[in-house]
């Protein structure tokens, strides 16, 4: 559930007069079908922020504008050198080419809004873990497996993964939790075939990324990626956001890790949230300190990964003045 602090509600009435219709909310992105354009969705990425899969009544300075930046830096940059198809259809000034009269010309959209191409996302989420962490660490403590994965002995939070290990998930509902998966029972919900084009292309993209980002001092811990099939082609193509604070892991680059370091996403927020006790409070709000640290983190991530800072890749890249 979305607190009402934090819902879109004057943007959603502001997109229905100018005849958007809204199609739903996740916890960060409200999603609408444009008019006249039955195959293509716009997204808008809010400054919500989630830990835990609870929506916080608070928001993040830029957070939505950093993410939606990111994406298509990955989007643009890294997909087609490796001939990935993507869900991208406009971004940045180019989305007035497909909006109403009345919400052309508005920087704030143009800095949050993607138009992308709908599609059917596929029920598992994809995910690449080069370091074990998170709920891979949780998983390997007891069993000394990830997702089915056997890693070898002594390794602790933080450890390099090598190779880079694909380990599928559930995709619920907003509240539930994802749930690990083997690689086999992928296959048993998206078929063989789907399964490894995903499996393949996940791992490319990850090893790819880090590549881009290592001489830049960023280490991308794990990641997720969300793909759909092409009905005509029968080819997988992703979709969603991409390698962003939200999405992923980034860790300061270092050789070795003796315990996870501080990473560049919304960890003061986790933090916080694990000593207050959101869980068993849904209601508590982070303080401005701890919304101020979680927002530096977000610009930190855009600064280091495309080597400047959110403001000049809006201009360079997104051609808002």
């Amino acid at each position: 559930m979305i607190p009402k602090q934090t819902q879109a509600l004057l943007l959603i009435n502001w997109f229905k007069k100018a005849g958007l219709i809204h199609l739903t909310s996740g916890k960060t992105r409200e999603m609408f079908k444009i008019p006249g354009r039955e195959d293509l969705m716009l997204i808008y990425a809010t400054n919500r922020i989630s830990i835990f899969d609870i929506v916080l009544n608070a928001v993040v300075f830029k957070k939505g504008e950093v993410l939606t930046a990111l994406t298509i830096f990955w989007l643009t940059k890294l997909c087609p050198s490796l001939g990935i198809q993507t869900h991208l259809v406009a971004f940045g000034s180019e989305i007035d080419r497909y909006l109403p009269n009345d919400v052309r010309n508005i920087p704030d959209l143009q800095k949050r809004c993607l138009v992308v191409r709908f599609a059917d996302v596929l029920a598992s989420e994809a995910i690449v873990r080069g370091h074990l962490t998170g709920s891979g660490y949780k998983d390997y403590t007891k069993t000394g497996m990830v997702c089915g994965i056997k890693l070898g002995e002594g390794l602790h939070d933080g450890s390099l993964i090598d190779p880079a290990i694909f380990t599928p998930s559930t995709k619920e509902e907003m509240g539930k939790h994802d749930r690990n998966i083997s690689f086999e029972e992928m296959i048993k919900t998206v078929g063989e075939d789907v399964a490894n084009q995903v499996k393949t292309l996940s791992l490319s993209l990850f090893t790819e990324a880090n590549r881009m980002v290592n001489e830049n001092g960023v280490v991308i811990a794990d990641t997720k990626f969300e793909w759909a099939v092409d009905s005509e082609s029968d080819l997988v193509f992703l979709v969603d956001e991409i390698l962003t604070p939200d999405s992923s892991r980034f860790w300061p680059a270092q050789a070795e890790y003796s315990e996870t370091p501080p990473s560049f996403d919304k960890q003061p927020v986790r933090n916080w949230g694990l000593e207050v006790g959101i869980k068993a409070d849904h209601a508590i709000i982070p303080s401005k300190v701890v919304l101020e640290a979680t927002a530096d983190r977000y610009r930190e991530a855009i600064q280091l990964i495309y080597g400047d800072s959110l403001e000049q890749f809006q201009k360079i890249e997104m051609g808002i003045g």
